[in-house]
């Protein structure tokens, strides 16, 4: 089952306070960062224009925040090089949306986010 609109709309603020800062360090490298809702998933990726053409963009899976709603835990994810979801091992998963932002967020084993790095 999706989010709701309510939780979707508590989600989205959480994510534009907390991403702000690497949203701007990643603007001054010209790029973008995003996300999406996908099911009860939301992923998220850095989004960058295409320097062999002279319109579009290509996109890089960052990390993927899943809830799991019959055990109420959030799996956190990163993307491996192979293009497969992998789990995080540092904190595979956790009780608060806020927890498992956090450790996208602050990326504190370099693997979420590599070209938007702000250290």
């Amino acid at each position: 089952m999706a989010f709701t609109q309510l939780e979707r709309e508590e989600f989205e603020h959480l994510l534009s306070e907390r991403l702000a800062n690497r949203k701007q360090h990643a603007a001054k490298k010209g790029f973008d960062i995003g996300y999406k809702f996908n099911n009860q998933s939301i992923e998220f990726f850095e989004n960058h224009p295409s320097t062999n053409y002279e319109r579009g963009f290509w996109n890089v899976h960052v990390a993927k925040l899943t809830y799991v709603r019959t055990k109420d835990v959030w799996k956190i994810y990163w993307m491996r090089g192979s293009l497969k979801w992998q789990g995080y091992l540092r904190c595979p998963e956790t009780k608060k949306f806020n927890e498992a932002l956090f450790f996208v967020n602050e990326d504190l084993d370099e693997i979420f986010w590599g070209l938007s790095s702000i250290k």
